[in-house]
């Protein structure tokens, strides 16, 4: 369940608003259907907290904002995951603006990669015609986070094979009793493993666990071969390492097919 940065609100009566609203929104439903409210991702706090200089109030996966940026009516919401997700508001474009064509030794350092030639004013408004279109507006577009499984087109494999064994002549042990389990993509794309399914999912799918992490375990390499082929749905190219309690203790599987 990967989950971006935290929603921040620096009152009582914004948070008592913003949860107030989260109450009454439908359930969510992850990728395999199991149903969560908002109020999962949300923080508990009461009027008698100290709220100078704000409080993180919301942390959810990238699902959960998205159903956030196209369903919350409150700007003070907005703003915040219009940061988080990388959207240039007119108040952000027109004081990088500001700070570009007045340099001072107090500013220097903020914007650097930005030069006049990025602005052009038209009709008396700022812009950056140049901005590449950012995940909040692609959200709002339904064209990122738009469903709990991935938008990538994958192909999964069940057939597998050996291309690495391990050198048996090490033999200091680690202290573990498992098998290590990490899964390595062919792309750049990242997979968490989910204890409440035993699956591995892509980290912009929306999987409610209560265990996350980016290894698993196994007793043995037999049934790790045994989940490679009827549990795990694994894209074709992706490499499964197994380190066990050996030093160089490790086998390697290609997904084939």
């Amino acid at each position: 369940m990967a989950a971006i940065d935290k929603i921040y609100i620096n009152t009582f009566e914004k948070y008592s608003q913003f949860r107030e609203w989260c109450e009454k929104q439908p359930m969510l439903k992850d990728k395999y259907g199991v149903s969560v409210p908002l109020t999962k991702y949300l923080y508990k706090y009461s009027k008698e907290d100290n709220w100078n200089g704000g409080k993180p109030v919301f942390q959810g996966p990238y699902y959960a904002d998205a159903y956030l940026i196209k369903n919350c009516p409150f700007d003070f919401i907005q703003k915040e995951l219009m940061l988080n997700y990388g959207h240039w508001s007119q108040e952000k474009i027109n004081e990088a603006y500001n700070i570009v064509i007045n340099r001072t030794e107090k500013n220097k350092d903020f914007y650097t990669w930005l030069s006049e030639d990025d602005f052009k004013v038209i009709d008396g408004v700022i812009t950056m015609p140049n901005l590449e279109k950012s995940d909040y507006e692609k959200i709002k577009d339904n064209e990122l986070f738009n469903t709990p499984f991935t938008s990538q087109e994958v192909t999964y494999g069940t057939h597998f094979k050996c291309v690495k064994h391990p050198r048996h002549f090490y033999n200091k042990p680690y202290e573990c009793k498992d098998w290590f389990i990490d899964v390595i993509l062919p792309t750049n794309g990242f997979m968490w493993y989910h204890s409440n399914y035993n699956s591995w999912d892509f980290s912009d799918e929306f999987v409610v666990s209560k265990w996350a992490s980016s290894t698993a375990f196994c007793s043995t390499i037999k049934s790790l071969k045994r989940l490679m082929i009827k549990k795990w749905r694994l894209p074709i190219g992706t490499k499964v390492r197994a380190t066990g309690r050996y030093i160089e203790d490790t086998y390697e599987f290609l997904i084939t097919k």
